[in-house]
């Protein structure tokens, strides 16, 4: 196997091969020519079409008065762009049980479709097969005027996978976070969860062998398997069978909630990594970072502010013990800038950024992200105040172009934009009381993108608090075509 691997049409080929059995990629293939020199035949991918979807769309638990609502949209896609043969058919917003009728429906591509607004949540899917599959998105929003779910939890919904990453969770008194589990498919999944606190690599039987029913959830609570542990990151693996993975996180301050969200995904540990959208005003900017090797990581942290790269004070280079996370206070030496984080280090490392607005009474949470190699979707939900993207060149000068269109598909903001090399650029989008749907694309250089929520200075009395992180991550339509290597092990043991 690792013989017939080295060779980089056959790896791709694999490549392709599982994500096709991973995340329902068809492929059009036609027999190549036989390979004199390999003295083997190769059969190479003409194109890749995606030609049906399944994402995860999860829900808070009970508690306060909530308003909860899943929207979604096949976005329009570059002209070319390969999707399935055949009539639009419509995708489905249902419950999981297969028995259920479904809350909403996407009909037509680059309108945005929306589950019924609900008062008890529950978790959804978005789910189909034909021409509407490729590039669809979805976002689950929950809004709460009051109780332990007081504010507001968004979260783009999920693509099920077998690796996940989380940075910045926690088991500690003044935190009830459960990381959520949904299995989409008709069979049982299992899953190990690798746990990392400040005192290194834990051993929680707990959290091992957890069974995913088909078409159900499971959660962990954190405070019962990891009581005490602050700071913590979580690499969940399955072991058989696809999860959607999430970290519902309730933050307390004494007897009053402080803010309640969802901990978006980090990146997979590398020697470099970026967290990007670091939200701009006032409020805690708290940087964990996970070193799950055997090994202490030397690292050091660069500040991608808004006028170019800056090293903290103090922060040039940090010691991480082996299989630990370690936290760094930011809010000072960002100074309410929007910024993104950049981390070096001799062994791989994976980040995230907790934000708070100024009353430190709602947070957001953005991982570390992988560079855009393609176009990235993102449906925005209907907000009070402007919403910020957030654009980082973390090396060379980088260039994007985007464009922000409504729930009708008309282009409300179209612009292209070139970042300063290792700067951010922020671009305010006004409130909107629909849905909306944002198309990022990298033109040059490496660049990392997010959206930011943030509260206004002076709320009114009986204002919702609006703190929400959205990240941007290239679609699986365009990491298909353009070659993108995931990690394919589970599918080839």
């Amino acid at each position: 196997m690792t013989r017939l691997l080295s060779d980089p049409r056959l790896r791709i080929g694999a490549v392709v091969v599982a994500m096709a059995a991973l995340a329902g990629i068809g492929v059009v293939t036609h027999p190549g020519k036989a390979d004199t020199r390999a003295q083997a035949a190769v059969t190479e991918p003409a194109r890749t079409v995606v030609n049906r979807t399944a994402l995860s769309c999860p829900a808070l638990s009970p508690g306060g008065k909530m308003t909860s609502v899943v929207n979604g949209v096949a976005p329009t896609l570059p002209e070319g762009t390969p999707t399935a043969p055949g009539a639009a058919e419509p995708l489905t917003i249902a419950p999981l049980p297969a028995t259920s009728d479904p809350v909403g429906s996407l009909l037509k591509r680059g309108t945005i479709g929306s589950s019924a607004v609900v008062v008890k949540p529950e978790p959804l899917s978005i789910k189909g097969t034909g021409p509407l599959a490729a590039g669809t998105v979805g976002t689950s929003t929950t809004t709460a005027q009051e109780g332990v779910n007081r504010g507001m939890a968004s979260v783009p919904c999920q693509v099920p996978g077998s690796d996940f990453w989380f940075v910045g969770a926690s088991g500690a008194s003044d935190r009830r976070d459960v990381l959520v589990l949904t299995n989409l498919d008709s069979v049982n999944a299992e899953v190990n969860v690798s746990v990392y606190a400040r005192t290194g690599a834990q051993d929680l039987p707990a959290a091992r062998g957890i069974v995913v029913p088909a078409l159900g959830t499971a959660e962990l609570f954190l405070k019962q398997v990891a009581p005490n542990l602050r700071d913590i990151a979580l690499h969940v693996e399955s072991t058989g069978g696809r999860v959607a993975a999430a970290v519902r996180s309730n933050q307390s301050n004494g007897s009053q909630p402080g803010g309640v969200d969802w901990l978006n995904t980090a990146a997979a540990p590398a020697t470099k990594v970026f967290v990007p959208a670091v939200a701009p005003g006032a409020g805690l900017r708290i940087l964990s970072v996970a070193n799950p090797t055997d090994l202490q990581a030397t690292a050091s942290l660069t500040v991608n502010g808004p006028n170019g790269p800056f090293k903290p004070a103090g922060l040039e280079t940090v010691q991480i013990a082996a299989g630990s996370v370690k936290t760094f206070m930011l809010d000072s030496v960002l100074h309410g800038d929007a910024s993104a984080i950049t981390v070096t280090s001799d062994q791989p490392v994976t980040a995230s950024v907790r934000s708070t607005d100024a009353s430190r009474t709602e947070f957001s949470s953005l991982g570390s992200a992988e560079a855009l190699t393609g176009p990235a979707y993102l449906v925005i939900p209907a907000h009070k105040q402007p919403a910020m993207l957030q654009v980082t060149a973390p090396g060379k000068t980088g260039s994007v172009k985007f464009e922000l269109r409504d729930a009708a598909d008309r282009v409300l903001t179209t612009r292209a934009l070139d970042v300063v090399g290792g700067a951010t650029a922020q671009i305010s989008f006004p409130a909107q009381p629909r849905p909306t749907y944002l198309m990022v694309q990298q033109t040059r250089g490496t660049v990392v993108a997010g959206v930011t929520l943030m509260p206004a200075a002076k709320p009114a009395e009986d204002d919702v608090p609006q703190v929400a992180a959205w990240p941007l991550t290239t679609s699986l339509v365009f990491r298909a075509q353009l070659g993108a290597q995931p990690d394919v092990t589970a599918a080839l043991r």
